[in-house]
């Protein structure tokens, strides 16, 4: 193909049912462009170009033989935490290079049998904590492309790829998705299965998902699940919490974002209520730390003592804070975590979900992944969120907004995901992808 396809997922599948499109230029169109711009944004510590050209010629057979799948002929990069036979799985970590995985992990098989292709593995920082990954930002080389699913957001934003996994501990799918520019979903806990996936703490890791629209993210996760959800149809326009409590920590640009997607919303028919947390924003944010800490020491320890000199100097701060923390501790941040779960989702159910930026801030610079506050809080309680772009910084920066819903509404989430992004701008391709 002389042109890369219209990137969409929905788009992608609807040509090759109507046979204006195969699965193998798809994926040559992608391999091209990956080869283009990988020099400049380093997404992909591992790419699989053969094997991707013979499983994309497979999937042109199923469909001349009348065999279409749901995911037909969709290019995937996964996240360097999550196995995927034949490929290494290093997590950012030098000691776990050539580590070649023996089987894939199940969100992996599920999206093969949807007729997904893999390209190939995307760059995450060390075992998806905070010490950054080689990535560079689509929107400015000099910018954090977010973390820990650096390779993912950049890969989706700068058009190598039309979805890509990632996983959240804190803010790890949502915040590379506003940085770059994408969307990101992140899961009810326990919807995706996390097993054949490196771990950073068991209570909190989530899979999610990276994609370049609400309809795409929503088309992938259905999939996966075995679910429907009819995103065209929302029986009326939403009633959304809009949280002041983060806006109080917002840069101007951010807020003023928010205050003007939120009145588009009411000019499309929504109601936008303002409303604080019920609990306090702080003590929501130790709780996680002293989780995120304890259970990422205790998956740690031994190998931190053994590789000592390859740990990156954030995660390793984090364990050794972790292994200092007493279990009267640990069990009472536990106790504390139910209780403030309880009162988030007595606020969140009284609307259909609630608005908040993504992060306080555009990207930053590249030694550091961004600030994890406004998408960990979510992250703890377990529920539902999504990042959509929601406009430019005055610097030309993506800035985007965040909803949330009540944990195991998820369907609904998506479509008041789809009723929002209705009515936001879209963003432009980043200038790494507009300039390829």
């Amino acid at each position: 193909m002389s042109e890369q396809p219209a990137f969409s997922i929905c788009g992608l599948v609807s040509q090759i049912k109507e046979r204006r499109l195969r699965a193998s230029e798809i994926v040559a169109a992608c391999l091209e462009r990956i080869e283009r711009l990988e020099p400049r944004l380093q997404a992909w510590v591992f790419l699989d170009p053969e094997g991707s050209r013979r499983e994309a010629e497979r999937l042109d057979r199923l469909a001349d033989a009348g065999t279409l799948l749901p995911l037909h002929g969709v290019p995937v990069g996964v996240k360097d935490i999550i196995d995927v036979a034949g490929m290494p799985t290093a997590a950012g970590f030098e000691p776990y290079r050539g580590r070649v995985a023996r089987e894939d992990a199940p969100i992996v098989a599920r999206l093969r049998a949807l007729g997904a292709v893999i390209l190939g593995k995307t760059h995450t920082t060390q075992f998806a904590f905070a010490d950054p990954a080689p990535t560079a930002n689509p929107w400015h080389p000099e910018r954090t492309p977010g973390g820990s699913s650096s390779g993912s957001g950049a890969a989706v934003a700068a058009r190598m790829v039309p979805l890509a996994l990632g996983s959240q501990t804190a803010g790890s799918v949502l915040r590379p998705a506003a940085y770059c520019g994408a969307v990101g979903f992140k899961p009810s806990y326990g919807w995706f299965a996390t097993s054949r996936v490196i771990p950073l703490a068991w209570s909190l890791d989530h899979l999610g998902l990276i994609a370049c629209t609400v309809q795409d993210a929503a088309l992938t996760y259905v999939a996966l699940l075995e679910q429907r959800v009819d995103l065209s149809f929302q029986p009326q326009p939403p009633r959304l919490l809009l949280l002041t409590d983060f806006l109080d920590r917002s840069e101007p640009a951010v807020r003023a974002n928010l205050m003007e997607a939120a009145q588009a919303f009411r000019d499309a028919g929504a109601t936008v209520e303002e409303r604080r947390l019920p609990v306090d924003l702080d003590l929501l944010l130790a709780v996680h730390h002293v989780l995120m800490t304890t259970e990422a020491a205790a998956v740690h320890r031994e190998n931190l003592a053994r590789y000592r000199e390859h740990y990156g100097p954030r995660l390793r701060a984090a364990v050794e804070t972790g292994l200092l923390v007493p279990a009267a501790l640990e069990l009472h941040a536990r106790r504390l975590r139910a209780r403030l779960a309880r009162a988030i989702d007595e606020l969140l159910a009284q609307a259909d979900a609630a608005l908040l930026p993504t992060v306080p801030a555009p990207a930053p610079g590249r030694e550091t992944t961004g600030d994890r506050s406004f998408q960990a809080v979510w992250t703890l309680c377990r529920v539902p969120s999504i990042s959509l772009p929601s406009g430019l910084s005055p610097d030309g920066l993506p800035l985007a907004i965040q909803l949330v819903a009540r944990q195991g509404h998820d369907r609904g989430l998506l479509q008041v995901a789809a009723w929002c992004e209705r009515a936001l701008p879209r963003l432009p391709e980043p200038p790494v992808a507009a300039g390829a």
